[in-house]
């Protein structure tokens, strides 16, 4: 019973961490709610919610009407926002990694 357990923690020790890899979103800023950390981007699929957190780098580029590239990730079921870089009018732009 004891190796059993023991075994069992090994392997869940040995196990990598899952990690989910920034989601990257261009849109336009329609609003930013800094009372409840939300950021609304429109978007080529619809209108998108995203929670902002402490660490988000670049909110002074959430500015409504600004076009932006959003970056993201899933945590704890919740999109929340990584990093904003404008976009350049006229011009592709992929986000710095």
């Amino acid at each position: 019973m004891n190796r059993t357990i023991g075994a069992m923690i090994l392997a869940l020790a040995l196990v990598p961490t899952v990690t989910f890899a920034d989601v990257e979103l261009k849109g336009t800023v329609i609003k930013v709610d800094n009372a409840t950390s939300q950021l609304v981007v429109k978007t080529d699929r619809g209108q998108e919610t995203l929670l902002l957190d402490k660490s988000t780098k670049g909110v002074g580029n959430a500015k409504e009407g600004a076009k932006v590239i959003v970056k993201f990730t899933e945590k704890d079921g919740e999109p929340k926002v990584t990093e904003i870089v404008p976009q350049e009018s006229g011009a592709t732009q992929i986000a710095p990694r």
